[in-house]
């Protein structure tokens, strides 16, 4: 009777021990499983905090973009109005005549306005050697208000026209042109206009009028030719 009382005691003993040992597991598995899932949270909540947050477009920034499509237009319209005006400067461009009789009446406006008493100009000199040739031409000039230095042309040159322009560093582009033009209209045939000996020096102020026997065998510039040395000075 006592050795059976032993081992219903023992049996008892070893599945409540079985029990408390699954009991155990049990709490071991749900309390790893509720760390585990924590630990997870946190890792997204940490993903979702430095995750870059969308910014809101402000009122500046859909300005930007509203602006973007006019400027875009405004710049194809400059575009097309710089090219209509490019043509449209090509079609009025002025013939060659009428390009120097404007420079001729704006530089007699300009000379009446700064010289009432229509004094000579001081700041250039018109240095002309002179020739018999020339008969009276060349003293045309004197119409434009230049003072004309008259200088004898050396016996060699004495039996030709005057055909050359030579100028100093200092004479003007709008200058020149007129003074060409002038003679041209008087019926001096010009066939060399070019930088004179000592243009850089003490010729910088003045326009020599005589003759280029080098170019004796150019053909005489044109209101054309005039305008294209003009426009590449």
């Amino acid at each position: 009777m006592e050795q059976t009382n032993g081992s219903s005691y023992k049996a008892i003993i070893y599945l409540l021990t079985v029990f408390f040992c699954l009991f155990l597991i049990h709490i071991s598995e749900v309390v790893t499983s509720h760390y585990h899932q924590e630990g997870i949270n946190n890792i997204q909540t940490s993903e979702k905090q430095n995750r870059p947050k969308k910014k809101k477009p402000t009122q500046q920034t859909k300005k930007i973009k509203a602006s973007v499509p006019d400027t875009l237009k405004q710049s194809v319209d400059e575009k097309i109005a710089n090219v209509d005006s490019t043509n449209t400067l090509k079609q009025v461009k002025k013939d060659d005549k009428a390009f120097f009789t404007e420079l001729y009446q704006n530089y007699m406006a300009q000379r009446t306005k700064s010289s009432p008493k229509q004094q000579a100009r001081t700041d250039l000199v018109i240095r002309y050697y002179k020739k018999k040739k020339d008969g009276d031409r060349i003293y045309k000039l004197r119409e434009l208000g230049f003072y004309i230095h008259e200088r004898q042309a050396v016996d060699d040159f004495d039996g030709y026209a005057s055909n050359a322009i030579f100028y100093g560093d200092s004479v003007s582009k709008d200058d020149l042109m007129i003074i060409a033009y002038h003679l041209k209209q008087n019926k001096v045939d010009l066939q060399s206009i070019k930088l004179s000996k000592f243009h850089d020096a003490w010729k910088a102020h003045s326009v020599e009028i005589g003759t280029d026997t080098t170019a004796l065998d150019n053909a005489a510039f044109t209101l054309a030719n005039l305008r294209k040395l003009g426009e590449d000075m």
